[in-house]
């Protein structure tokens, strides 16, 4: 049975999670950020110190300085995991769609869903699908931090009709929750079918329209973006 820690980060909005099969009492960490360790070391004291198997992070974060580096050094893991696609300078370990994660008794399936970023990784285990910045609560990741905005958006797009085939009931984990985001719901987790339902970017099914949606309305980039990302892909 896998147990996963759902960790808020103080008023940011943003998302750590701790991965945690409890029967073999090994863990794995999934897109820690600095300023916020002590959020990550304190769960895992409370989980009774499990053995780190993994530091994973779903992308190249374009607003949050990333802490992976320093908990694949703290915990002596090989590096951290990213996407084949990734231009991470550090140690890591790369994965490709469809590979699968061991942790303990647990099965980490990696499901590429590039868009927000050409790396993106969605992570599924058991029926909870840690869906990054690729799928929100109502919304999706954008698309204009770097890279072909176009491009990107058939990325997305056909991303989520990847996700959208997943059982109905899979519970979705997203890194971001809350205003603070522009994401108007304040649920922490949703499901697949409520995101079918209810989230208007899943429902755009044409690619023009989609586009049309993906850059149109959105809020400001976050401060400093262009440069986050080149402190995270040094490692």
């Amino acid at each position: 049975m896998v147990h996963i820690s759902q960790l808020i980060l103080g008023e940011t909005g943003c998302v750590s999670y701790i991965v945690f099969c409890k029967e073999k009492r090994e863990c794995a960490i999934v897109d820690s950020f600095e300023n916020y360790e002590e959020d990550i070391h304190e769960e895992i004291k409370r989980l009774g110190f499990p053995t780190v198997k993994y530091v994973i992070d779903t992308h190249t974060h374009a607003d949050r300085n990333s802490a992976s580096s320093y908990f694949a050094s703290e915990f002596g893991v090989e590096g951290v995991v990213k996407s084949e696609m990734t231009k991470y300078k550090g140690k890591k370990i790369t994965t490709k769609d469809g590979d699968v994660l061991k942790i303990g008794n647990a099965e980490l399936k990696v499901i590429y869903t590039p868009g927000h970023t050409y790396d993106h990784n969605c992570y599924l285990v058991e029926d909870n699908l840690l869906s990054g910045d690729c799928l929100f609560i109502g919304d999706v990741g954008r698309i204009d931090l770097g890279g072909d905005s176009r491009e990107k958006t058939e990325m997305l797009y056909n991303s989520l009709r990847k996700l959208e085939k997943l059982p109905a009931d899979t519970k979705v984990y997203p890194n971001h929750v809350g205003a603070v985001h522009a994401i108007d719901s304040e649920d922490k987790f949703s499901t697949i079918s409520k995101e079918m339902k209810n989230n208007e970017a899943m429902q755009v099914k044409d690619v023009k329209e989609f586009y049309t949606y993906m850059t149109e309305g959105w809020p400001p980039k976050p401060d400093n973006w262009e440069k986050i990302i080149e402190y995270n892909l040094n490692g």
